[in-house]
């Protein structure tokens, strides 16, 4: 019996604390400066790619274009993930940032260099064994 009045004891007391009302918490983002880390994130990304570290250098390229979308800096980036992805090539993943940067930024002065990155990484897929390389070509 007492056993059974400790456990009513427990759980009304339970029960009382659990309704009580808590003080709701507001998180606030404090960035010092965003430009200053979306710059340092590119440039971070340019050292990695310039390593040889091609996933790395995608994904801070693309942080810089979370970090401060409106800038002109963000179609630059999402061109260089593309570009970082090329030389290497992944060639699937070039095209699905090409064709992301196109979606976004459709003005962009440089659509048509996405559009020729897109061209040549199809092209590069190709399994031919006639097929001529650029680099090949003696005119």
């Amino acid at each position: 019996m007492k056993f059974i009045n400790f456990l009513l004891i427990l759980f009304i007391l339970l029960g009382l604390i659990s309704c009580t009302k808590k003080k709701e918490k507001i998180s606030i983002i404090k960035e010092v400066n965003l430009e200053k880390q979306m710059i340092e994130a590119y440039n971070e990304g340019l050292k990695e790619f310039n390593s040889g570290d091609v996933f790395f250098a995608a994904k801070k390229f693309n942080e810089v274009e979370l970090l401060y979308p409106q800038s002109i800096w963000a179609p630059r980036s999402t061109l260089m993930a593309a570009y970082a992805y090329y030389s290497q090539l992944y060639f699937m993943d070039a095209i699905y940032e090409l064709e992301r940067f196109l979606d976004k930024y459709k003005n962009h002065p440089n659509t048509d260099y996405a559009y020729y990155l897109i061209a040549i990484c199809h092209y590069n897929q190709i399994v031919d064994e006639k097929k001529r390389s650029w680099r090949n070509y003696k005119g």
